[in-house]
């Protein structure tokens, strides 16, 4: 186990979790944060979501952190899509470090074309061009860190075919999900931990 830790600390870089924290969920209200954002969606029309719901345990222990320029990205594109009535998608930029411990850190998004609905969301064909030329414009070492989706209206939970996704995709310890639902206005984390669906805390930070 000591061999363990010491080639984990020797791979990612030994950094405190950023400390300027403006937001952190369980102890401060996501609805409340959204609404002062601006991110509110007055009415829409009932969805019928048929979507099985996977039942996740919360983790105690904070390890994803999202800066705030990038929490509003992803709000500001799940927003736009859901007044258009279809859920949104991207991907998570960041990099993996190591205190006490390996945690995640969300810098941007990236997201491109996409053919959605009001209970899907998948990117065209053309979209993974796009995504690579805005990959290729990161000026910094990154990593991807997971990828982020919408619901609109339903809450914000892991499917079915979200564990398929992130069990094939996006495996790694240090790999979130982030569901957001601009309607109820939540917003969660989930992660894989030991092949198990865990939601997770999370925090924002400037």
């Amino acid at each position: 186990m000591i061999k363990i830790d010491e080639e984990i600390r020797k791979k990612y870089k030994i950094q405190p979790p950023p400390q300027n924290i403006i937001f952190e969920y369980g102890k401060e209200d996501i609805e409340k944060y959204m609404q002062e954002k601006g991110f509110i969606i007055e009415s829409v029309h009932s969805i019928n979501c048929l979507e099985e719901k996977i039942e996740t345990v919360l983790q105690e222990e904070l390890d994803f952190y999202i800066k705030e320029e990038a929490c509003e990205k992803i709000l500001e594109h799940c927003h736009s899509m859901a007044l258009k009535g279809k859920e949104a998608m991207g991907f998570l930029i960041g990099d993996v470090k190591y205190w006490e411990g390996l945690y995640s850190i969300v810098y941007d998004i990236a997201t491109a074309s996409l053919d959605a609905s009001p209970v899907y969301v998948r990117f065209r064909r053309e979209a993974f061009e796009e995504i690579f030329d805005k990959l290729d414009e990161i000026s910094y070492e990154y990593v991807m860190v997971g990828w982020y989706h919408s619901h609109l209206g339903y809450s914000s939970f892991m499917s079915s075919i979200d564990l398929d996704t992130q069990k094939k995709y996006f495996n790694q310890p240090f790999h979130a999900a982030l569901v957001v639902d601009p309607i109820t206005r939540e917003m969660k984390a989930f992660r894989l931990i030991e092949n198990e669906c865990r939601e997770i805390p999370y925090a924002i930070f400037k």
